[in-house]
């Protein structure tokens, strides 16, 4: 963790309790009497869906396909000796662009379906903010160091 920068580490740390955030907690909590909450144990249906589920899973799969990216693109870099190719912007722009991304698309998430919002929901949009801030101070790093 040493050989990261600050922007880095906020990236890896944020991005990687975002994705456990997104894909196991509880984005909507729906309550239940137990007639209900046990005919609904039988057909399956989850009273608690993770942010990947619905309603509105396409948000919740969007935010961790890029915060994997992000991530990805981190530990390639700086614990492999893998080289990525070059994109048409340097990395650290890819980097503000999708913590900014994620962010968004967490706040769109949580305001299109306000009903019954479990925790999930709330960590998840600061996990969103936390990234997109991972982001915004690796841009800066690398401008100051450019």
């Amino acid at each position: 963790m040493s050989r990261l920068t600050q922007g880095e580490r906020i990236v890896l740390i944020g991005g990687v309790l975002l994705i456990i955030d997104l894909l196991f907690l509880p984005w909507h909590s729906v309550h239940l009497n137990p007639v209900a909450a046990r005919y609904a144990e039988q057909v399956g249906f989850d009273p608690t869906p993770a942010a990947v589920q619905s309603p509105s899973g396409a948000y919740g799969i969007a935010a961790v396909i890029f915060t994997l990216v992000m991530v990805a693109q981190i530990v390639i870099e700086r614990f492999t000796k893998l080289d990525l190719p070059a994109p048409g912007v340097p990395w650290a722009q890819v980097q503000v662009v999708a913590g900014v991304f994620v962010a968004v698309i967490l706040v769109i998430k949580l305001v299109r379906d306000t009903g019954g919002l479990g925790y999930g929901a709330y960590t998840g949009v600061l996990g969103g903010l936390l990234v997109a801030a991972g982001g915004y101070t690796i841009n800066q790093e690398s401008v100051l160091l450019a």
